[in-house]
């Protein structure tokens, strides 16, 4: 009887016990997103639309994560069932658990082990991330540490496998990136400066075993960076330097020559004016994860961005750079003029004009990586001029002049285009929560396809809903209009959409990365939304 007891006794206690940390594991926050994006496809031989077997393309994403304390463990579900078409890497008809994780975090400690997004310095370097826009997602699996042993210093250390659709790289990537703030390093504690300085260094190292028959082909590539960070309240300086090893592969054309990038930024600002800078030259800087990639976003190790800028009208995005990984240098400014109520050019509410420029070209010498050679990639010359009316009133004008040399960014036999873009938007506040949109552009060339013409309107009668057309017509040499009208409802964190018309094949790019879009013709619809505790 004194055993029974006992071990009710001890299966109570257990019980509670167990009870109550269950009860407490519950006080965490759950968050989670998901996403759907689906297309139907119907046949269009004008625009060279082809319906797939499948006329049904979908790409859905499951996010979810759960915060306990100084405890985060997530997951990422992936569905293609199959993938829209322009995602050729995707799996087709599949479906998978990915991105699995857990994280524990300290004050100035933190260890994530599982998948994991991380960047060193500008990404020159090193960045896993993701986009589903264009389909990367370069996570890695393994473990990622972070401490902070002083005030003045941070230090990240990785080591895993890239993600590979829904397996992973046969190849190993590590890396450290140590970061100084020489600021607080030299200076009292507690004592606040107008300017900060900071210096940083990276390494990454990825291996890869090599059995073919050259003896001197590198099977571990190694590449080192070094960055400098100065900011003020008016200005700010960054620089960062990267030399990476020899890295022979197919999309660099198995090239011995080793990499290299510099990239400065610059910028000024006081009261309602602004200006940026930013520099670049680079060579053989396309890292990736394995040998025999094919496509430009798979597998990337590092992350280089198109330094140029990105526009919102139909018509400036039919000529987008590409970054050229394998050899270019360049450069971006950005000036900014507020004028401000009251004066002759402000008005009663003010106007604001911006300006830009970006120029791109091929390396004189490809050891120098700041020299210039004679063949022009793109440039970008632009102004935008922004005038509020009155309360409810508002337009905006862009002129742009666009070169661009489509043999080099889109590998294509065709000349050069230049290219004069005109841009006028409209914006009428008709009430709360009430407006109308109109934007019309124009597009002249002698070259390529010809001129282009575009009008886009979008109507929010009331929250939530908002209606919009559009239509993109070339009449230089096809005569087609690319079309699209949709409406699209939001409440709270869901928004859904629903659109029909027609895509226009050509790159669609995100921060200088692009994938190639065929055309498309049929229904369109997206589901949002995220949740949480």
């Amino acid at each position: 009887m004194k055993k029974i007891f006992i071990t009710a006794f001890a299966c109570v206690s257990i019980n509670a016990a167990f009870s109550q940390q269950l009860d407490q594991l519950l006080k965490g926050h759950l968050n989670g997103s998901f996403e759907n994006y689906s297309q139907y496809y119907m046949k269009d031989d004008k625009i060279g639309a082809a319906v797939p077997q499948d006329k049904v393309g979908s790409n859905s994403f499951l996010k979810l994560d759960y915060t306990f304390g100084k405890f985060t463990a997530g997951v990422q579900y992936e569905s293609y069932l199959p993938s829209i078409l322009g995602y050729y890497a995707l799996p087709q008809n599949q479906s998978k658990m990915v991105n699995k994780y857990f994280k524990y975090t300290e004050n100035n400690f933190s260890v994530q082990i599982g998948d994991f997004y991380e960047q060193f310095g500008s990404g020159l370097i090193f960045r896993s991330f993701e986009n589903r826009q264009i389909g990367i997602n370069n996570a890695l699996e393994g473990v990622n540490i972070y401490v902070q042993p002083t005030e003045f210093t941070k230090i990240k250390a990785l080591y895993g496998r890239t993600r590979k659709l829904f397996d992973y790289s046969n190849s190993i990537v590590r890396g450290v990136d140590a970061e100084f703030d020489l600021t607080k390093m030299l200076s009292k504690k507690g004592k606040e400066h107008l300017t900060t300085i900071a210096i940083g260094g990276s390494y990454v190292g990825r291996y890869q075993e090599y059995t073919g028959p050259q003896d001197d082909y590198p099977s571990t590539v190694n590449s080192f960076a070094t960055r400098l960070d100065i900011n003020s309240s008016n200005f700010s300086v960054n620089a960062e330097y990267v030399n990476k090893g020899q890295d022979p592969h197919l999309l660099n054309n198995n090239s011995f020559e080793k990499g290299k990038a510099l990239l400065v930024n610059a910028s000024f600002s006081k009261n309602n004016f602004g200006i940026t800078l930013t520099a670049r030259g680079l060579s053989n800087m396309d890292f990736r994860s394995e040998r025999d990639v094919e496509f430009a976003t798979s597998l990337p190790v590092n992350y280089v961005p198109a330094l140029t800028k990105q526009h919102d009208y139909l018509t400036s995005n039919i000529y987008v750079y590409n970054t050229q990984v394998n050899g270019e240098s360049g450069f971006q400014t950005d000036v900014y003029y507020s004028f401000k109520p009251g004066t002759k050019l402000g008005g009663k509410y003010g106007t604001k004009i911006a300006a830009n420029f970006s120029y791109y070209g091929g390396l004189k010498n490809s050891n120098d990586i700041l020299s210039v050679g004679t063949n022009k990639f793109f440039s970008d010359a632009n102004v935008e001029v922004k005038k509020k009316w009155s309360k409810k009133l508002e337009t905006t004008l862009a002129l742009q002049n666009i070169f661009y040399n489509a043999s080099v960014i889109q590998a294509a036999s065709h000349p050069d285009v230049s290219a004069n873009v005109i841009a006028v938007s409209t914006l009428y506040k008709y009430g709360r929560q009430k407006s109308v949109r109109l934007k019309l552009e124009h597009l002249s060339t002698k070259e390529d396809q010809g001129n282009w013409a575009s009008a886009i309107g979008e109507f929010s009668f009331a929250s939530p809903y908002t209606f919009y057309f559009s239509d993109l017509y070339n009449y230089g040499t096809t005569g087609i209009h690319y079309y699209n009208i949709g409406a699209s409802v939001t409440k709270n964190a869901t928004r859904f959409s629903l659109g029909f018309g027609k895509q226009r094949a050509g790159l669609f790019c995100v921060g200088g990365v692009c994938r190639f879009v065929p055309a498309a013709y049929g229904f369109t619809a997206t589901l949002t939304t995220s949740f949480g505790n």
